[in-house]
């Protein structure tokens, strides 16, 4: 339990690594199933999901603050922001590892579709390509 006596720091750390990779996870997914089935782009998904990112971070200093102001609220944005950049600077770090990582996923695709159309006109065989 998060904030018990009894629990170190970094089973804090990891309780909560955990639970927001999980809910992160979770909200991906919402978010890609809507995006398919309505059509959007991952660019628009991108602008849509800052957005209201920035409502929440409204939404909560509001909620969240004995006393809000507009210079709280101000100052609370400041904040957002620099969180944002250092998330940014720290995806910087990795993007050639994610390019290698998509061209990967491409290529793989590329190649499912491939085996795909030779299958069919095969051996009449589809199975072989589905998930046990």
């Amino acid at each position: 339990m998060a904030g018990s006596h009894n629990e170190t720091e970094d089973e804090s750390d990891d309780a909560y690594d955990a639970a927001f990779d999980q809910h992160r996870a979770a909200l991906y997914d919402m978010l890609m199933e809507y995006a398919d089935e309505n059509e959007l782009s991952d660019s628009f998904m991108a602008v849509l999901a800052s957005d209201i990112g920035l409502s929440l971070r409204m939404v909560a200093y509001a909620a969240e603050t004995e006393k809000p102001s507009v210079g709280g609220l101000r100052l609370d944005l400041d904040r957002y922001a620099r969180e944002l950049g250092d998330s940014v600077r720290d995806a910087k770090k990795y993007a050639a590892e994610f390019i290698a990582e998509a061209k990967a996923a491409q290529e793989e695709d590329e190649a499912e579709g491939d085996e795909d159309e030779d299958g069919n006109e095969g051996d009449g065989d589809t199975t072989k390509n589905q998930p046990s």
